[in-house]
């Protein structure tokens, strides 16, 4: 058995014990169609790594102490779009909205959550499960909930603990800006973090052991990475097993495309 069949057999027993919301015949057609639009404008545009962003800011404002934010679709809506961490990101709701008015059906929430795991498939990364169910929101979670890149180990741990999540998570997901680049005019960061930033690999956590690179950016929330023991392990590990790097970012990813009870899940 190779390692990509027996990580998804590790994923699917995991969700066993969960029952998902059931969604109609059309719905479920709708989601396989959108899903063969969205690969084909992720790969003319090569826009995955600004999708993937817009599906994880979209998730990132989950709170699982107040049960509000998280993958409800309003980061379609101009007052989230305009909190400080979504600059630029109101370029990705408008690249995507054609394609989502093909499939009046779906939900925003759906559709965000699904495009960031085609996103991941497209460029080479781990195939991520989608449950589709969530129903959209217009309640705009409160600003400063997602990571600040100028944030140390505490601050990681702050962010991604209210959302319900945990360490592995944390380094796993951070995994996923091998994709992507810092813009100045939004972050006041300039640069790529990996000398091939539209391929999901395990290079992020290479280039991180390496130390700091000319042309290559290492932001103070990577850098705690290293600094920290429990992250650090996770560093090595995934700079040395790609293998692993990808079961653990498929699942950090299913966990944080559905925090909450976005999709009424039953323990």
């Amino acid at each position: 058995m190779n390692m990509q069949h027996s990580m998804s057999c590790e994923i699917f027993q995991r969700l066993m014990a969960l029952v998902y919301p059931q969604v109609s015949e059309e719905y479920r057609l709708a989601v396989e169609s959108c899903r063969r639009k969205l690969r084909g404008l992720i790969q003319e545009k090569h826009c995955a790594p600004l999708i993937l962003r817009l599906a994880w800011h979209s998730a990132g404002t989950y709170d699982a102490n107040t049960k509000t934010g998280g993958p409800l679709g309003t980061i379609r809506n101009k007052g989230e779009l305009s909190h400080a961490a979504n600059a630029g990101l109101d370029n990705a709701v408008k690249l995507l909205q054609p394609i989502k008015e093909q499939f009046p059906i779906l939900s925003y929430a759906d559709f965000y959550q699904l495009a960031g795991v085609v996103a991941v498939e497209v460029t080479g990364g781990p195939s991520v499960p989608f449950h589709p169910g969530r129903i959209d929101s217009d309640e705009i979670p409160e600003e400063g909930r997602l990571p600040d890149a100028t944030g140390g180990s505490d601050h990681l741990r702050t962010v991604f603990y209210r959302m319900g999540l945990e360490d592995k998570d944390i380094v796993a997901l951070s995994g996923g800006h091998t994709l992507g680049r810092c813009h100045k005019e939004r972050s006041g960061y300039e640069g790529p973090w990996t000398k091939t930033p539209l391929i999901f690999d395990n290079s992020y956590f290479k280039e991180l052991l390496i130390g700091e690179q000319e042309g290559l950016i290492q932001l103070p929330s990577d850098k705690a990475l290293l600094q920290d023991p429990i992250f650090s392990k996770y560093v090595h590990l995934y700079a040395k097993d790609e293998n692993a790097f990808f079961a653990d970012y498929a699942e950090a990813h299913l966990k944080l495309s559905e925090l909450g009870d976005v999709l009424g899940l039953i323990q």
